[in-house]
């Protein structure tokens, strides 16, 4: 958790500072380095005072880090100078506070409201034919990707909850008629390779790219994807997306009528917790993928709660791989249904 928070401090600083220089293409990397010295400075001074009394491997894991900033700070630099999308918001907050940016998102029924608050890392927006399309981007220091299988299990809708309350609410804050552009998980991390001693540099850098490419979901509109990166439609370095050598694009893309359901979906299940709540259900339901990332495991409740797998009617949920297209298809069923 204190890597993400230095991480986090480090990104949203400096690409503040740089957008306000003129954007990424206006700041080479002499002055790029200056501001990530600038602001790893200022976090040793704020969080870790004393830095210079701390043990050699603390100083060591921290020099680690600091080269692990530099190589994250340097691939988002170039992403962005290779797109029209430009960040327009850092740390975009939704509640009921007087800080907030964005009113809450509420829930409402006859007998109360749920309202739900939170904050986006970042809001990055293209416009376009008097359209503002947004996409949210949320920096990971850990290996968490975007998942369909866990949207359909209620799991991991935070980003996309973010994204369609901006198509509602956005306008009266950014002044413009919103799009959906799509979701992303920038990895904020640089990871160890194995690789062959001898390894061309060409090759080694294209396999440090495959690992820190985003994930997410996307779109389906070429002129959009190209706005986001601009080889998305023959050779794309960053974006979760495929071509083929019939120059077909694939990967994690939704068209906006699919993007429509979507929001649908999530907001029933907003209503689905906000009535389990209400009911007072507080059934011990755990997901995971296998028994091993079950969150039976860390959970400090684990001695109280007694849950057991396959004990009455103790059973883990197991998030299970869906296609795309079952997904899609599972979406309009849940459509069709409420709508009858």
């Amino acid at each position: 958790p204190q890597i993400g928070t230095f991480l986090h401090f480090l990104l949203e600083r400096v690409t503040r500072d740089v957008q306000a220089l003129g954007g990424f293409a206006q700041v080479d990397q002499d002055a790029l380095h200056a501001l990530i010295r600038k602001y790893i400075e200022e976090y040793v001074e704020k969080e870790l005072r004393n830095f210079q009394n701390r043990n050699a491997r603390f100083r060591y894991l921290f020099a680690r880090l600091r080269t692990t900033a530099y190589a994250v700070i340097d691939q988002a630099a170039e992403e962005l100078r290779r797109s029209d999308f430009v960040p327009l918001a850092f740390e975009l907050s939704f509640g009921d506070g007087p800080e907030s940016d964005i009113p809450a998102v509420v829930i409402s029924e006859p007998d109360g409201e749920l309202r739900i608050g939170g904050k986006v890392d970042r809001v990055d927006g293209w416009l376009k034919d008097g359209k503002l399309y947004l996409r949210v981007v949320d920096y990971k220091s850990g290996k968490k990707a975007f998942d369909l299988a866990a949207v359909r299990m209620g799991l991991d809708i935070q980003m996309l909850l973010y994204l369609f309350t901006l198509h509602k609410a956005g306008p009266s804050y950014f002044g413009r008629e919103i799009e959906p552009a799509g979701v992303l998980y920038l990895p904020a991390r640089d990871d160890i390779l194995s690789a062959r001693r001898n390894i061309p540099p060409e090759k080694l850098q294209a396999e440090r790219e495959k690992q820190l490419r985003r994930s997410g979901l996307l779109l389906a509109e070429p002129q959009v994807l190209q706005a986001m990166e601009h080889e998305a439609l023959t050779e794309p370095r960053y974006l979760p997306l495929r071509v083929n050598k019939s120059g077909d694009l694939s990967g994690s893309l939704a068209s906006a009528a699919q993007l429509g359901k979507l929001g649908r979906y999530v907001d029933k299940l907003l209503r689905d917790i906000a009535g389990e709540i209400r009911g007072g259900v507080i059934d011990a339901d755990p997901c995971c993928h296998t028994e091993e990332d079950s969150p039976c495991r860390y959970c400090d409740w684990a001695p109280a709660c007694h849950f057991q797998d396959g004990r009455d009617g103790d059973r883990l949920h197991y998030i299970l791989p869906v296609k795309p297209g079952e997904f899609w298809q599972e979406i309009e069923g849940i459509e069709g249904k409420e709508a009858d």
